[in-house]
């Protein structure tokens, strides 16, 4: 199995709540990158922010196979008990696995995860056809493959799907 360190996995997860920004040099990109900044250029017509949560699709920047299989083995499919949190600033992530639990939990919260702006963590994921079932169960929200090994000690947890928001931990 492979190994990977906590720091590699914590940059997966950071990334998935980094928003990139584009940063101009001059006023007049060249003739080769105008495309780019046109199509990656917000519109600067009104000054408001989005109304919904902005997901990356870090898919396109990196081939994810060399990171599977991941296998939390502190980490199983089961019902967990509800309790509160105080973890402030904390943005909503999820945890779930390749189980069918896992799959039907994802669609059935799908529309409200994405409100809310989660990123996914998958725990448990055998190779990519299984990422994909995992991704297409909640299309548009990121969702990465990371060892939920160190999430699970810090938070007291065994089982999985779990959302976690700042002020709750749920099923």
């Amino acid at each position: 199995m492979k190994r990977i360190s906590i720091a590699s996995n914590c940059i997966l997860l950071l990334a998935a709540f980094i928003q990139l920004q584009l940063a101009v040099a001059e006023d007049q990109p060249s003739d080769y990158a105008r495309p780019h900044f046109e199509t990656a250029r917000p519109s600067a017509s009104n000054g408001t922010q989005p109304d919904r949560a902005i997901h990356a699709d870090l898919s396109i920047f990196a081939d994810e196979a060399w990171i599977l299989p991941v296998h939390s083995a502190l980490l199983s499919p089961g019902q967990i008990t509800s309790r509160a949190l105080n973890m402030p600033d904390l943005r909503p992530f999820f945890l779930v696995g390749e189980d069918p639990h896992s799959l039907a939990w994802l669609r059935q919260r799908a529309d409200k995860l994405q409100a809310m702006g989660a990123a996914g963590l998958a725990v448990e994921v055998a190779d990519t056809e299984a990422l994909g079932r995992i991704r297409a169960a909640a299309p548009g929200i990121t969702i990465l493959p990371v060892n939920g090994n160190d999430i699970a000690t810090r938070l007291q947890i065994e089982h999985y799907p779990v959302l976690i928001t700042a002020t709750s931990l749920e099923q």
